[in-house]
């Protein structure tokens, strides 16, 4: 019988047995993803020299076809690869943190690369109406709001848009500028899931919760319903986590019953005793991560480090389907 068979039949009869056996195999699930961390100085030298040779011509839609392949031309066949793959249940690699893709300070080259990297991935970008999401900078009249990207305060564990209807399943974070030099920080689930008892993690697997919308979306809210497992044929098992709390709807995330509310708890209460990993907070660092397999946040932005205003700490972002 199939894993997903199985865990329709324990739907229906969540004996302890049964709990404690899919939680087993929810973690082992969990426990083969990795993360990667790759130096590309090699592309990044390349990038910079094809930069610094059209740096004044016009940005066009042949621009992007040509960085696209740059980078396909230039990046090793195993890393090619590697991006090409990023949350596959056959390659069990869910976040690639690149650094020194370039190293110039310059919005239309991180743009360019950026879309270029996403491409590659096969993250198809959505746009919402009611969100600008694609360029991240803090807000100086905002100055220590928490859970939310352009704020200065600390943004906890999250996955992004479990409140939409679509499947986020893909993002990519690539850094222009950034003179505060605050590292984004990468969770993986089993590592937060650690602290559960093969039953709880059961048990919470098969738990459904409430996804809020929060500061991010102007002029309306979005409530939504959804299974805390996640199972794709393409990409095996993932978890809708959402740790952060805004300050006008609470919580982004609500267990849908009080056993899986205090899991999650608990899990919350873990957080600080764990490592995140971090990216390099300096221009030419990319990220790419699987949406619901990694979770991600920062630090408080340091004030007195964004000498430069709203144009201190500039990163593009993209995240959709793949």
């Amino acid at each position: 019988m199939s894993i997903s068979n199985q865990i329709e039949l324990w739907t229906e009869s969540q004996s302890q047995n049964h709990l404690q056996l899919l939680g087993s195999i929810v973690r082992d699930e969990l426990e083969k993803e990795t993360l990667l961390r790759l130096d590309v100085s090699y592309l990044g030298d390349r990038i910079n020299r094809w930069w610094l040779d059209r740096k004044d011509s016009p940005i066009t839609e042949c621009t992007h076809s040509s960085m696209v392949m740059l980078i396909k031309e230039t990046m090793q066949p195993a890393h090619l690869e590697v991006l090409k793959t990023i949350g596959s249940q056959k390659t069990r690699i869910a976040a690639l943190l690149l650094k020194h893709a370039f190293t110039f300070i310059n919005k239309d080259l991180a743009h360019l690369v950026h879309e270029a990297i996403s491409e590659i991935a096969g993250i198809i970008d959505i746009k919402y109406p009611y969100e600008e999401h694609k360029e991240l900078s803090p807000q100086s009249n905002l100055p220590m709001t928490s859970d939310w990207g352009r704020g200065l305060g600390i943004i906890r564990p999250h996955s992004d848009d479990l409140y939409e209807e679509q499947s986020i399943n893909m993002m990519c974070l690539t850094v222009c500028k950034d003179t505060s030099r605050t590292a984004t920080w990468f969770w993986m689930l089993k590592d937060i899931t650690r602290c559960l008892t093969d039953e709880e993690l059961g048990y919470f697997a098969l738990s459904e919760a409430t996804f809020l919308s929060g500061k991010n979306v102007e002029g309306k809210r979005i409530k939504v319903t959804k299974n805390i497992l996640r199972r794709d044929s393409e990409e095996g098992m993932g978890l809708r986590l959402d740790f952060r709390i805004c300050e006008t709807v609470g919580p982004r995330m609500k267990c849908c019953d009080k056993k899986a509310q205090l899991i999650f708890n608990k899990m919350r209460l873990s957080l600080p005793h764990l490592k995140p990993h971090t990216s390099v907070p300096t221009e030419g660092s990319i990220s790419v991560i699987s949406n619901y397999k990694v979770l991600h946040g920062r630090p408080s932005l340091n004030p007195v480090m964004l000498y430069d205003g709203t144009a201190s700490r500039i990163i593009f972002r993209s995240k959709g389907t793949k």
